[in-house]
């Protein structure tokens, strides 16, 4: 059983995904999803971080601490945070404090945090300075980011609760996550005790964020023993990391800062709505894993190569097509089914939003449905004109032609999408119950 468990391992590594990427961008989704609810028609205050930290500093020290010894007690394989990065008020001058909070949380140092909104097509600048993609994100090749609006905010400016929300929503993919690793570049991967990147193609800058946002929680166990790697996934940490600043700060008067924080854990949540995020290689069942690992082993890899182009291509293929539909069909303003998924409820009523949400009902969900989503993928590429050029091709997707099976599956998902969106949301804003902390 040992040489077939390290040949199912060794298949798994050469099949991860290569696009750590869900749903391309975050802020199309959120604002339709959450555009009627009445929490969110109101107007915030733009402030700093530095105003946060200084104003709250010794309660993100209870907050933090709080958090990382219930990761510990619950969250299987969880790397405890070195006790050199907990972020201590007394110790650290104001100077200081976005460096230590940063680090406390074990993102990555550079991210740039500007006031922003992110304005989506077919909405007006209203009057604010645009600011350049590098002046809100950290990746050196800007890729599919670069022809969307970011638009700066001013201390103290008004601006929609709404906005702030929905823009906040994709700001985990400006790089958070990446070269936290201590194989990655920087130094930062040396110190936050994740050990080595347990999976992802280091020819992708943004390859690293991947254990962040790809949550393998439903594997069969003959999957995990094999490939031990994929345990190492961290989607729902970053969901309670998140929700549980947002409570601070929306507690102790930091509205902005609180629908802030609270975007970046849906982003978390919404990237396991995507199937390709939740099972390792859809379509594949273990079997057929085993049997491709096995011809690999005896050298015939034609089998483990038309598998690894297949998932990619697939994975690649959805993104692009959901990104160009939603940015045309809000572009032109036009009503369509694809629109009105992200507002409308699934069939099926979801629990009430909890710490463990996001693995055992969102991933347990979207594992569910990959290879189905798998399978309508591969009719649709094989009924489809040649591909034109997507991201790789200038960043300018030409207007894909609609696919109403393909759409079908896709409403599906944006409902889910929109449901689980609205679920953390609802929760996450309603009054606090008694006895409860802002980690819980």
């Amino acid at each position: 059983m040992k040489p077939l468990l390290l040949l199912l391992s060794a298949c798994c590594l050469a099949l991860q995904p290569f696009n750590a990427l869900a749903w391309s961008n975050h802020s199309l989704g959120s604002q339709l999803a959450l555009q009627n609810l009445p929490q969110l028609q109101r107007t915030l205050t733009y402030e700093p971080l530095q105003a946060f930290l200084d104003a709250q500093a010794p309660a993100i020290e209870q907050l933090l601490d709080e958090q990382e010894a219930f990761a510990r007690a619950h969250f299987p394989d969880y790397p405890p945070r070195p006790n050199d990065l907990r972020f201590e008020a007394a110790s650290s001058l104001p100077e200081q404090r976005r460096a230590a909070f940063l680090q406390a949380l074990r993102v990555n140092p550079q991210i740039r945090l500007a006031g922003f909104v992110q304005q989506l097509p077919g909405q007006g600048d209203e009057g604010r300075p645009r600011l350049m993609a590098e002046q809100v994100l950290v990746f050196r090749k800007i890729g599919p980011w670069s022809h969307w609006r970011y638009l700066a905010l001013q201390p103290g400016e008004a601006v929609s609760a709404l906005q702030v929300l929905s823009s906040a929503a994709d700001e985990p993919d400006y790089g958070h996550d990446i070269n936290l690793f201590s194989d990655n570049p920087g130094d930062a991967g040396a110190r936050y005790n994740f050990g080595a990147q347990p999976f992802g193609d280091a020819r992708f800058e943004y390859s690293s964020q991947a254990p962040f946002h790809i949550g393998y929680y439903h594997e069969p166990e003959l999957v995990l023993q094999a490939a031990p790697y994929l345990r190492r996934t961290l989607p729902h940490w970053r969901i309670y990391q998140y929700t549980g600043l947002a409570r601070l700060a929306l507690a102790t008067g930091h509205d902005y800062w609180g629908y802030r924080f609270l975007g970046w854990a849906l982003h978390y949540m919404q990237d396991l709505t995507q199937p390709y995020h939740a099972k390792t290689v859809p379509g594949f069942a273990t079997a057929e894993l085993m049997l491709i690992a096995l011809k690999g082993a005896a050298g015939y890899p034609e089998d483990r190569l038309a598998a690894i182009a297949r998932v990619a291509d697939r994975h690649t293929a959805i993104e692009e097509y959901q990104l160009e539909r939603m940015q045309h069909l809000m572009d032109e303003q036009t009503p369509a089914p694809l629109l009105q998924a992200y507002t409308q409820a699934p069939p099926d009523a979801y629990p009430t939003y909890s710490v463990d949400y996001a693995h055992q009902v969102v991933a347990a969900e979207s594992y569910a449905t990959a290879d189905a989503l798998d399978e309508v993928i591969g009719q649709w590429l094989a009924r489809k004109p040649a591909a034109a050029p997507g991201f790789s091709g200038g960043n300018q997707l030409t207007q894909a032609q609609a696919d109403p099976v393909l759409e079908q599956m896709l409403v599906v998902l944006f409902k889910r999408f929109g449901a689980h969106t609205r679920n953390v949301v609802q929760t996450t804003l309603a009054p606090p119950v008694s006895g409860v902390t802002a980690s819980d």
